[in-house]
């Protein structure tokens, strides 16, 4: 029970890095050679790869403990570096607390949840289970992911045809892309059998969406505030596309996590 509840915590947060590092790969593919690859793409990549990477094997069961620990730990401190050197230091020599960085705030707290689930054992107790009930929770968890990948494919549809966008770029497009895709594989793997592989993944980005929206937002209102004159609309709309996006996974993760625990405690059950 253990290695699951961690494998799906390393890979949500392998998952909710992913657009980050991508982000610096599209930026570098982009700009070639003028694009400066300093430790803190080297660091994000690392980590990255590194919580995909045992967060898959943790759930195959074939991880160590220590190894894990160190990844946490390491991806705990470097979240922490840049939220306090972003942020936080800021704010104590200005005395003015700038736009919150949410995602790392959320990655700090389930890190330590992760941590603590290396060391804390949990047992399964054994439960009646309504299938009919099972069943509902997979057939939402569809329907919220069908919803997830057609505002995908709109978000990713504006973008490739708008023209000019004041913080809006063709990764973003690329992006809403990629969070479709999780969506597919939610929906055609989770009409049937929704696992952790697909779940924790949608989860992640879904989280990233969501607090993106959070910090796109706050920043949008204030470039409108010091320019004086409001963002274009599709800006504006591609901002709450993010929202309705990230709400959505999240949703459509939970109940499809649901369904297949229901799953796993009544294979346990018999």
């Amino acid at each position: 029970m253990n290695k699951q509840i961690n494998g799906f915590i390393m890979l949500f947060l392998g998952a909710s890095l992913l657009p980050n590092a991508g982000s610096f790969l599209y930026s570098w593919a982009l700009n070639g050679s003028d694009f400066e690859l300093n430790w803190i793409v080297w660091v994000t990549l690392s980590w990255t790869v590194l919580l995909l990477v045992f967060g898959v094997l943790t759930l195959l069961g074939k991880s160590f403990v220590l190894i894990n620990l160190i990844i946490l730990i390491g991806t705990g401190v470097f979240q922490g570096w840049m939220l306090w050197h972003n942020q936080i230091g800021s704010w104590i020599e200005s005395g003015k607390l700038g736009i919150i960085d949410y995602s790392r705030i959320v990655s700090l707290v389930v890190i330590i949840i992760g941590i603590m689930c290396l060391f804390i054992k949990w047992k399964p107790r054994a439960v009646s289970i309504d299938t009919d009930w099972q069943k509902k929770w997979r057939l939402t968890g569809v329907f919220f992911a069908l919803l997830g990948l057609g505002t995908s494919i709109t978000l990713a549809i504006i973008v490739l045809s708008g023209n000019e966008f004041f913080l809006t770029t063709a990764f973003d497009a690329y992006l809403g892309i990629a969070i479709g895709i999780f969506f597919l594989l939610a929906i055609v793997i989770g009409w049937k059998r929704p696992n952790t592989f697909i779940t924790a993944p949608l989860l992640g980005m879904s989280v990233n969406f969501l607090t993106e929206y959070l910090w796109l937002d706050k920043l949008l209102k204030e470039i409108g505030s010091q320019i004086g004159s409001q963002i274009g609309q599709e800006e504006v709309t591609i901002v709450a596309l993010k929202l309705i996006i990230g709400t959505l996974g999240i949703f459509a993760s939970l109940f499809l996590i649901i369904a297949s625990k229901k799953r796993s405690l009544n294979s346990n059950q018999d």
